[in-house]
Parts: structure tokens; sequence; C-alpha cells
């Protein structure tokens, strides 16, 4: 697999399928892939007190790569999202983004 998230020849590692979403950490030599943000962030808690980083980059699924013969050839994914547990606050923040996201918010 390239940098790219791609395997050689332009097709998606297995599993790939339907990931819009690609999570690196452990400086970047672990990367995983999920179909919505709610197993990411599920993830990010897990794997937060195991990994020797606290930094984890959430890549969004951008435009398609293309070859010169303007055909696509995989999936191109970009930065959008940096969470890194050791910030005050950040754990929290992700607790509170996955109770909203299981509709609940909290209020009485």
């Amino acid at each position: 697999m390239n940098f790219l998230g791609q395997m050689p020849g332009g097709k998606g590692g297995p599993g790939l399928g339907n990931a819009e979403l690609q999570l690196r950490f452990d400086e970047g030599r672990q990367q995983r892939y999920f179909s919505d943000r709610r197993d990411l962030l599920e993830c990010v808690l897990r794997v937060g007190g195991q990994s020797p980083h606290p930094r984890f980059e959430v890549w969004g699924e951008g435009a398609p790569v293309l070859l010169a013969d303007g055909s696509e050839a995989g999936k191109r994914f970009e930065l959008s999202e940096v969470l890194d547990l050791s910030e005050n606050g950040v754990r929290e923040q992700i607790e509170d983004e996955l109770r909203t996201l299981d509709g609940r918010d909290g209020s009485r």
C-alpha cells in the first residue's frame, strides 16, 4: 500500500471498499479504515490507552487518484483533523461527540 492508501495497480486494500475515513496513529505506522465517524472515534478511545503516541490523524476521502488517461486509479485521503489525546479536554470532546452520535446528549 502506498502513502495514498491504495494498493499497487490502483486497487484498495482488503476491506477498504466503502471506507470514507482513515485513521493514522503510532506516528503513521498504523492505519485503520472506517465507513463512519462513530466507529473511528471509538477506536481512538480504545487504542489511545495502548498507543505510545497520543496523536491520531483523521483523513477523509478526497478526490480520486487519476491516471494519465483520466480514469480513476484508487482512493486518496486528505488530512482533515488531528486528535491529540495529550491535550486537555480532547478525550472528553470525543466522548461528548459519541454521546451525541448515539442520541444521548446528556440533557434531561
